[in-house]
């Protein structure tokens, strides 16, 4: 007798690959579209500074851009058996992993 196939659904842990993605898309330079980077777009509009010295010096939008790594590095941890969660845990992972080699060498 063949044991069925357990089919995983959308949840929560679902937003982990969201997350990632939209992590990505808020710290990195999109240079097809003149080198936008959201992150700085939002939070100059708000009035947060972007940089360290105006257009130069540490780039505090891929430090923001961690928080929503962790959040879906956490959510394909917590709910695993969601749909894509394992996918938005490995790339969150391997970002924030990315980062805090990044964060070792700056200091």
């Amino acid at each position: 007798m063949k044991e069925a196939i357990k089919q995983k659904r959308i949840g929560i842990g679902s937003l982990a690959l969201a997350l990632s993605i939209i992590a990505i898309i808020w710290s990195c330079n999109i240079g097809w579209f003149d080198n936008l980077c959201l992150g700085d777009v939002v939070l100059n509009y708000i009035g947060i500074p972007c940089w360290s010295n105006g257009t130069s010096g540490t780039h505090y939008t891929v430090f923001y851009g961690l928080v929503f790594f962790v959040s879906a590095l956490a959510l394909g941890i917590w709910k695993k058996n969601d749909l894509f969660a394992t996918v938005g845990k490995w790339i969150a992972g391997f970002f924030v992993v990315m980062l805090g080699i990044m964060c070792f060498f700056l200091v």
